[in-house]
């Protein structure tokens, strides 16, 4: 009520440059107390600078020129001389090369990489006061990733419907073969936070395979998974843009400008939205599109992957492990590691030694002794030509250091590792049982390690 005459006010110049859009001038944007002044050059500007200078004087109203600044958008992204000598009365209003409207950054160049960078913080920060506040170690899996999803997500993902195409995994969804959907999708800035929320919950290192983060947990990347509400909201605009009063709403020029001059943003969405309501051999179900396509290029990218060979053995189907539902972090995450070959064993650790020691530095720290691989045998061993690797199934069936371990375990839960049916396990009544194996056997080979 209070602001409603300056509108008219701004509406009512004359000879002022101001943008044109499908046909309609728009000069100023109004959203409760926040206002946006829209002009072509510093004259028409600064005319409108001084109409809102006579009105709030008029009223006696205020301004904070703190959070009042001057933005002229270029491809360089630099302030540019035109930029300064603006006044609001007698006041200076200086420059800046980014600006916070309604909860999006906007920077010089028009690009979102800055938004998505201050969504991505503004992500962090709540997650962190989740596990400030939160005792994490009392919670499972399954309920942290709640808590992602109902009080992290939101922020990250906040406005999705307009800076999403401006991401890399809407650039590869929307070619016509797109093969690399799960490696963009970890590109992308919003993503990686995903993830090392991820690995964080899981009890992995930052080094964790990001395909083990989403076969086992059953997430999709965040970009994927708010396609249907984007969707949702492009189909609402589109429909909203066909009613007979609808060519007096910003909304409607908005839309047809970005429809009739072919801009990224209409072109993006339209064809996900083809895609989405065009079922193919590969996705039958239209209506799981995109969530089918990522799952067949995450269980191809693993396939090409050597370093997952283990889990490739443990994992036959895309989705959430019962084991995350353990209440003991610790089983748990040790579970995780195993099943991820984000361990400490000596085939994963010996990746990183000289390449010359490539194979020795595999070797079982416990049947080979040397540091060139030279064998001295524990008698229980038969005789081999080569090191004996220090793997996941050697360490649970064969190493002849964990007999101790292994002897109290139940007799079906022997059965089962010495047929190595190790998939069954993690799914089964004996998760605990295993995964104090695991604790116990990591404490044995790392004694002064402390245990929580």
């Amino acid at each position: 009520m209070f602001i409603h005459d300056l509108s008219a006010r701004l509406s009512g110049l004359v000879d002022l440059s101001v943008p044109l859009l499908n046909e309609f001038l728009i000069s100023h944007l109004l959203w409760a107390d926040d206002l946006i002044l829209l002009a072509l050059d510093a004259k028409s500007l600064q005319t409108q600078l001084d109409c809102l200078h006579e009105f709030v004087t008029e009223w006696e109203l205020s301004i904070n020129i703190q959070k009042t600044n001057i933005m002229v958008f270029n491809k360089g992204s630099k302030l540019l001389n035109c930029s300064y000598g603006f006044k609001l009365g007698k006041l200076e209003v200086t420059p800046t090369k980014k600006y916070c409207y309604l909860g999006i950054q906007f920077s010089l160049n028009g690009a979102f990489k800055h938004a998505i960078d201050e969504l991505r913080k503004k992500a962090l920060r709540a997650f962190f006061a989740i596990r400030r506040i939160v005792d994490t170690r009392a919670l499972t899996t399954q309920t942290m990733l709640q808590l992602i999803d109902c009080l992290v997500k939101p922020v990250a993902m906040y406005s999705c419907q307009i800076w999403l195409p401006s991401s890399n995994i809407m650039k590869e969804m929307i070619k016509p073969n797109c093969y690399n959907i799960p490696q963009c999708a970890a590109k992308d800035m919003f993503e990686s936070t995903h993830l090392k929320m991820l690995k964080w919950i899981l009890g992995v290192h930052k080094k964790c395979n990001n395909n083990f983060c989403y076969g086992d947990t059953g997430r999709l990347p965040w970009g994927i998974s708010v396609i249907p509400q984007c969707l949702r909201y492009f189909d609402r605009v589109s429909q909203s843009t066909a009613g007979v009063n609808c060519a007096t709403t910003l909304i409607h020029h908005a839309f047809q400008e970005q429809k009739n001059l072919g801009l990224p943003w209409y072109t993006t969405w339209s064809t996900i939205s083809a895609q989405h309501i065009s079922p193919t051999p590969l996705t039958p179900s239209a209506k799981n599109f995109h969530t089918e396509l990522f799952i067949y290029q995450w269980a191809t990218s693993l396939n090409q992957q050597s370093k997952m060979v283990f889990y490739r053995q443990v994992k036959s189907l895309f989705g959430e492990e019962p084991y995350l539902g353990m209440k003991n972090r610790s089983y748990r995450s040790h579970i995780a590691r195993l099943r991820s070959s984000s361990h400490d064993l000596m085939i994963e650790k010996g990746r990183y030694g000289a390449r010359h020691l490539h194979q020795a530095a595999k070797a079982c720290r416990f049947c080979c002794n040397t540091s060139d691989g030279t064998m001295e045998f524990f008698e229980s061993l038969p005789f081999s030509e080569g090191p004996i690797m220090e793997s996941e199934e050697h360490v649970l069936t064969e190493c002849p250091y964990y007999p101790p371990l292994r002897a109290p375990l139940s007799d079906n839960l022997k059965s089962l590792l010495m047929l190595n049916e190790y998939g069954p396990i993690m799914s089964s009544q004996h998760m605990n049982e295993f995964g104090k194996f695991l604790v116990d056997s990591y404490h044995l080979r790392n004694p002064k390690v402390e245990k929580t």
